[in-house]
């Protein structure tokens, strides 16, 4: 993942948990709900990347492991 990437998603993460945090102060519940949904986004966006770095990383050593044996 690059780091933008993960910049992005953390990035968003923390914003949903921020504006969560204004819109339950101060009762405004589409606020609320907007930073639920920003926090939530961004948390999956982290999770589908780490989870992309894992398999590339698993299929370079795979590679690596076995090389182009034929079948």
């Amino acid at each position: 993942m690059s780091v933008m990437e993960r910049a992005k998603s953390r990035s968003r993460r923390l914003v949903g948990a921020a504006k969560q945090m204004v819109g339950e102060r101060t009762g405004n519940r589409r606020l609320a709900a907007e930073g639920r949904r920003d926090r939530t986004t961004g948390s999956v966006r982290e999770t589908t990347n780490e989870i992309r770095d894992w398999a590339a990383t698993a299929a370079r050593d795979a590679r690596r492991r076995f090389g182009n044996r034929p079948r």
